[in-house]
């Protein structure tokens, strides 16, 4: 990582090799020492980078979530390839205006000279087959394949995917581990936990794969019934690979944003986690998640986690950790009330009795 002025407000900052969460504190660090008296712009200069994994996505909302905090912009520039697919995928650009390269992004940020001189070389394009590819392929709207005919497939087809910077509520990372022994490797762990998400699910949480399971860019149906009622929605795979794997929501879901599922070792022994970062869809969830939603969500995932240690016949205790990023509200998302599949369900559960009642 190399950080230059350009000019007295401008910090361009050169990522390379593989970006992920590991350099967060790093990256951190040097964004916030942008020039300008912390009201400057900075630049993240991807041309070096060859990869992009999962953590960085949530690691540049974070870091996008700060410098807003602190009334500064962050730009992107230099992307390509399936690194720029992804973030574009993920709608980041939404908030990290993204550009092809470092003139163009300095030009955009208020520079007029010479981008700054530094030894970073652009990477080399490598190959990349669709068998080793984790991330899900571009889509504008979601599609659904044949579901079983008990799902109710409502509120996910022909809508766009809903990450962090679509959302309308507080932001919120909530991180739910467990511990297992240090023999059980990650990628067994989270093969475990894909082979058999349906059915570590609570009973009221009801997941519908397709055959194919969980792979980058499938779409998963959820019908779960809570206190408002049927909640009829889904998740798409965004990234799948041997030791972690992503959903993202789409439009109208409860929450905006995306879970991953990884393992690790950690101390001697591996963590199974379970990561969140979302903002509550719209205003009406965000009441609901402030009155209850929350309690109820912590229990969907601890419950994940303590039927996995049961199936693997260990013991162990979920640890919570939520964390509120930013306590603002996006009111300029408040007409996503209008794709709300909360209020969309219930208007289809009367016709969906009357269709059991007749099909007896």
């Amino acid at each position: 990582m190399k950080a230059v002025d350009a000019g007295r407000d401008i910090r361009t900052i050169a990522l390379e090799g593989d970006v992920s969460a590991a350099m967060e504190e790093r990256l951190g660090g040097l964004a916030a020492g942008a020039p300008g008296r912390g009201k400057g712009s900075a630049i993240l200069d991807f041309q070096a980078a060859t990869s992009l994994d999962n953590t960085a996505l949530s690691m540049l909302v974070r870091l996008h979530n700060i410098s807003k905090q602190h009334g500064r912009r962050l730009f992107a520039a230099g992307l390509k390839g399936r690194m720029l697919d992804a973030f574009l995928l993920a709608r980041l650009d939404e908030g990290i205006p993204c550009f092809d390269d470092i003139s163009t992004a300095l030009k955009h940020a208020g520079y007029s000279g010479q981008p700054p001189q530094d030894s970073v070389k652009p990477a080399q394009d490598g190959p990349a087959g669709p068998a080793d590819d984790p991330w899900a392929s571009p889509i504008s709207r979601l599609q659904v394949k044949a579901m079983p005919n008990e799902a109710v497939n409502l509120n996910v087809k022909g809508r766009k995917v809903a990450g962090p910077m679509q959302g309308f509520g507080q932001l919120w990372q909530k991180t739910y581990r467990i511990s297992l022994p240090g023999e059980i490797e990650p990628a067994h762990a989270i093969t475990v936990l894909k082979d058999n998400f349906t059915k570590f699910q609570p009973p009221a949480n009801r997941f519908y794969p397709p055959p194919e399971g969980i792979r980058p860019g499938e779409v998963i149906l959820i019908n779960a019934d809570t206190p408002g009622g049927l909640v009829a929605t889904g998740v798409m795979v965004l990234y799948a690979a041997p030791d972690s794997f992503t959903f993202i929501t789409p439009q109208g879901h409860p929450e905006a944003g995306w879970v991953t599922f990884s393992s690790f070792k950690e101390g001697g022994s591996t963590t199974v986690q379970i990561q969140g970062l979302a903002r509550a869809g719209d205003p009406v969830y965000e009441l609901a998640f402030r009155i209850a939603g929350s309690k109820l969500q912590q229990g969907i995932w601890t419950h994940v986690l303590q039927s996995m240690l049961k199936y693997m016949n260990m013991e162990g205790q979920v640890r919570v950790t939520p964390v509120c990023l930013d306590s603002h509200l996006q009111w300029g998302r408040f007409f996503n009330l209008f794709l709300n599949a909360q209020i969309f369900s219930m208007l289809y559960t009367p016709a969906l009795i009357c269709r059991k009642l007749f099909n007896r």
